[in-house]
């Protein structure tokens, strides 16, 4: 991660006040290289998920990194149940 990379970690059940503080955060780092924390996560739900979906290609069209480090088992099963593996590809990933 270089020093202009915005950090921000999942809760492990994200509740609608952890969504908002989620958008906030996006807003912020829209200039910014992002990295999403995603160790605590135990159920990933659905509004988290398509934030994350949604804001990982806008980041990826405006060409900065878009990152998720340390998933969680919960994160990956989470992604997978929602159809969402190929956006959150293991390329986007980081351990």
């Amino acid at each position: 991660m270089s020093d202009d990379t915005a950090r921000f970690e999942l809760q492990p059940i994200m509740k609608i006040e952890d969504c908002e503080h989620l958008h906030a955060f996006l807003v912020s780092a829209t200039n910014q290289n992002v990295d999403i924390g995603c160790s605590a996560v135990e159920r990933l739900n659905g509004l988290t998920a398509q934030m994350l979906a949604v804001a990982q290609r806008s980041w990826h069209r405006h060409e900065r990194q878009f990152t998720f480090s340390d998933p969680s088992e919960g994160f990956a099963q989470g992604v997978a149940l929602l159809g969402l593996s190929d956006l959150i590809g293991s390329d986007r990933v980081t351990a």
